[in-house]
């Protein structure tokens, strides 16, 4: 799920005299979110009943199955958060990142090194690879909406059906943002830092938020900003578009030098996620789709329920062997343990 800029759909009323409904062969394009596009019908070929739910319901759950498992959807995904898309029945992949181990060293360059040079200086760290696990907890996506055949009385056209669903799916979008974090505020590996904001401003806030986060990289995994993707809060989305606007950037990515996802529900702070590990691990069905797209008919509400399903493993459990020192000889070190590395960041603002 992604989020990036938004075009209007044309208005379209696909209608033949005063009350029937056509179903269209040919379609037009609507932007929404990151770049993710529905297409909906708009050249009648075959005549239905304009207040006909079945008629939506059926062009919605086409739209729908075609975004999320046509392979657009994965091109988008991939392109906003790291992530892997796994065969079903087989496990996440664990990503490894090479702790080097420094044996820099300061010699005499008029001398042999190997030979009679005199070091002054030197440092062998035994390093090892970090690598990440999947949590505790996955995720489970799942977003309903109900289409009343009441909705649906007076008729609908493509510019109606797509507002509806332009708004759901951000909502979507950001519950499952939110979902992420519930699972990552339980995670070992993600490291607290409280921070100051004062400032109300959008640009003033940005200003700090470019600060602060930056003050606030694990240089482990990253150098600059550019190396991470944030997941925000989504009361901060229209203050730094905002300040973005007045920068003259193109977006808040131009602006804040990194991409950014925001989540809904109650504010947990700013998540650093490193781009060079896979954060979601999505897992697909039998028949290779990530995502299920179900439409059913619910007589007793008179209306169709049409679900978005989708199950991920979040990669945020990041791991680390060290080698441990006796005591009574601190050069013998023979014991070794795997221990918690942070791995995300979650930047709080102090109350």
């Amino acid at each position: 799920m992604t989020t990036r800029k938004q075009n209007a759909f044309k208005s379209t009323d696909h209608r033949e005299g005063t009350d029937r409904y056509s179903t269209p062969t040919a379609y037009e394009t609507a932007v929404w979110g990151n770049g993710g596009s529905l297409q909906f019908n708009t050249v009648a070929s075959t005549s239905a009943s304009l207040s006909d739910s079945s008629v939506a319901a059926e062009g919605i759950t086409d739209t729908l199955q075609e975004y999320f498992n046509g392979g657009e959807w994965h091109a988008d995904a991939m392109d906003a958060i790291p992530c892997e898309f796994r065969p079903k029945g087989t496990a996440p992949t664990p990503v490894q990142l090479v702790n080097m181990v420094n044996r820099n060293i300061e010699f005499d360059p008029r001398q042999s090194i190997y030979d009679t040079s005199t070091i002054t200086k030197g440092e062998a760290v035994a390093g090892d690879v970090i690598f990440t696990e999947p949590t505790d907890t996955a995720a489970f996506f799942s977003h309903r909406m109900t289409l009343l055949d009441a909705h649906l009385i007076a008729g609908f056209t493509s510019n109606s059906i797509g507002q509806m669903m332009d708004k759901a799916m951000q909502d979507f979008e950001k519950a499952c943002g939110s979902t992420i974090v519930d699972i990552l505020i339980k995670s070992p590996s993600v490291e607290a830092k409280e921070v100051t904001i004062a400032s109300t401003g959008p640009r003033d806030r940005s200003e700090d938020w470019i600060d602060q986060l930056t003050l606030s990289i694990n240089h482990s995994v990253g150098n600059s900003l550019s190396d991470f993707v944030l997941l925000m809060h989504m009361t901060e989305q229209a203050i730094l578009e905002r300040a973005a606007q007045r920068a003259g950037c193109d977006g808040i990515e131009d602006l804040l030098g990194c991409r950014t996802q925001f989540y809904s529900g109650s504010n947990r702070g700013v998540f650093m996620l490193p781009k060079g590990f896979a954060s979601l691990s999505f897992r697909e069905g039998n028949d290779g789709d990530v995502w299920s797209i179900l439409a059913s008919r619910d007589s007793g509400i008179q209306g169709w329920n049409i679900e978005i399903t989708g199950v991920a493993d979040v990669m945020a459990q990041a791991k680390v062997k060290l080698k441990l020192a006796n005591p009574a000889d601190p050069t013998e070190k023979l014991q070794v343990e795997t221990v918690d590395f942070p791995l995300i960041t979650r930047v709080v603002v102090k109350p």
